[in-house]
């Protein structure tokens, strides 16, 4: 579960990306939000005392997630890449969510 604090953060980013996204339009820029779920990266090793605690800590974020896995490193990119490319061009001031089902399901 989200704290206060976190959960206040993500919105304020959505809201800076509306905002960016209206100042930003006459320039042809757009600007959109990827708010990504856990995902498998070295990190876990580095906050955990042990490799155990470690394993246990990414076990526990996939069971969490309504797919039952972490992300992969490689769909956050494709997902940033999408919104990256022109195949996005109508998306303008949007969040992309990844997280593997958390906030939706």
């Amino acid at each position: 579960m989200l704290s206060a604090e976190t959960a206040a953060s993500k919105a304020v980013v959505r809201s800076l990306a509306r905002s960016f996204s209206a100042e930003l339009l006459d320039r042809k820029i757009r600007v959109n939000v990827l708010t990504p779920g856990p995902v498998d990266t070295p990190i876990f090793n580095t906050v955990a005392a042990s490799t155990d605690e470690a394993k246990a800590m990414w076990e526990s974020m996939g069971d969490f997630t309504p797919v039952k896995r972490l992300g992969k490193p490689e769909e956050i990119a494709a997902a940033a890449m999408y919104l990256s490319s022109e195949e996005s061009a109508f998306m303008l001031g949007a969040e992309l969510v990844a997280d593997g089902g958390i906030r939706s399901l």
